[in-house]
């Protein structure tokens, strides 16, 4: 039998798993054998084919799982017995391994199980303290053979926070979004850290709550996304303007353009798909994986990309839009474009006339403003490269929340 299965099968016959509520001795007993079980099979592999498993790299997501419910979790059952029923515990927030896109690669650096210990506002005073000591005088230094990090600063590794300050370093805010305002003054690449990944274990709920919140845009603040990428990709970082440098033998300004149209193309697919797009590194290999769309634009995106003539990169980037608004039409939001010549002066403002469309059924008071693109990432290089010996000794145990401001909250609340 399958370790994996046994390991399934046992939890499943046993509904008092090792949660708090089992019997910890016979939980550690169990969870002790699999791993000795697993460690054997790991040495026979490596000995066998020289490498770590017979078949390719286990992802690291898959790995932080098993940490949590055979090491994790049973460890905080027997230190804290009558307090697991507070606690949340998840695999969320930056890195590559919170994506399942993590490889060789990626464990040159601060690689290992991961796992955030999330505690409810009201128990932060009582239950923080307590679950580091839990985590600096008891958890162990490796699992199955991987280094287990501690580290609160940036919330990798395993690391133990209240939800509020989780979200408050990710969004800049605890407060969940309400408002067209709210959403649009958050920075799409940070939602996606917080909704990404999974949620092992959320004995208060607390945690799926807000994520599920958060999920996605509302109807209106989703329509306005759309259209202002429209926007972009037809009259700024677009067509129009690498055929206007090319015409100038600019061929640098002509390779920016070019980049930055494909980026902000992958970008608004994810926004069609309904789905938040990651920062820049695993923008293009998630979004090969879209459900939709993906099939007719990929191949214009590679080919304008990759080819030398800038000319043809122009002719591929109309196509590319005209295909756009028509994936926009399919969704309902704008009429289908009608195709027209080329236009030496103009080029080609296909997406213009699906972004008016889009705008008129959007509150007035909404379409000037643009969405925030100031990403948690400054903050966090900001708080690693300043979190000196001064600030550990002032107590504190991670960067501090910044609340973002921006200018559309305070305008739309008096215009509204």
């Amino acid at each position: 039998m399958c370790i994996h299965t046994y390991g399934a099968e046992y939890r499943t016959r046993n509904p008092k798993r090792p949660d708090g509520e089992g019997n910890p001795a016979t939980s550690l007993y169990i969870h002790s054998v699999l791993a000795e079980l697993r460690a054997c099979w790991q040495f026979l592999t490596r000995r066998c084919y020289g490498k770590e498993e017979a078949s390719e790299l286990e992802s690291g997501r898959a790995i932080s799982q098993r940490f949590i419910h055979e090491c994790l979790w049973p460890l905080l059952g027997r230190e804290l017995p009558g307090s697991t029923n507070r606690l949340a515990i998840a695999i969320i927030g930056i890195g590559s391994d919170v994506t399942g896109l993590d490889d060789e690669i990626s464990r040159d650096h601060h690689w290992g199980p991961r796992a955030n210990i999330l505690i409810l506002p009201e128990d932060t005073q009582d239950l923080v303290p307590q679950v580091e000591s839990v985590l600096a005088r008891s958890l162990p230094k490796s699992f199955e053979g991987f280094p287990i990090h501690v580290d609160n600063t940036i919330m990798t590794g395993v690391c133990c926070s209240a939800i509020d300050r989780f979200f408050e370093y990710f969004l800049g805010t605890a407060k969940l979004p309400q408002s067209n305002a709210d959403w649009i003054s958050l920075t799409e690449v940070d939602l996606y850290h917080v909704t990404s990944g999974l949620v092992a274990i959320d004995e208060p709920g607390e945690i799926t709550r807000r994520r599920d919140h958060l999920s996605y845009y509302p109807d209106v603040v989703w329509k306005k996304r759309i259209a202002d990428w429209c926007m972009y990709i037809t009259g700024r970082d677009a067509p129009y303007n690498m055929h206007r440098v090319i015409r100038r033998d600019d061929l640098v300004t002509a390779r920016i353009y070019r980049a930055a149209y494909c980026k902000q193309v992958m970008e608004l697919c994810f926004a069609l798909n309904r789905q938040y797009s990651p920062y820049t590194k695993w923008l293009n290999r998630l979004y090969r994986g879209l459900p939709r769309f993906v099939d007719e634009i990929a191949p214009l995106i590679d080919d304008i990309i990759t080819c030398d003539d800038f000319e043809r990169a122009v002719q591929q980037m109309i196509s590319a839009n005209y295909v756009l608004a028509e994936a926009i039409a399919t969704l309902g939001l704008a009429s289908p474009p009608v195709r027209k010549e080329f236009d030496d002066s103009l080029t080609a403002l296909t997406l213009y006339d699906s972004a008016a469309e889009i705008y008129s059924t959007v509150p007035s008071n909404l379409v000037p403003y643009s969405f925030n693109r100031t990403e948690m990432w400054e903050r966090l290089v900001r708080d690693a490269l300043f979190a000196t010996e001064q600030c550990h000794n002032t107590g504190r145990s991670g960067p501090p929340a910044v609340h973002q401001t921006h200018e559309v909250e305070s305008n739309l609340s008096t215009r509204s």
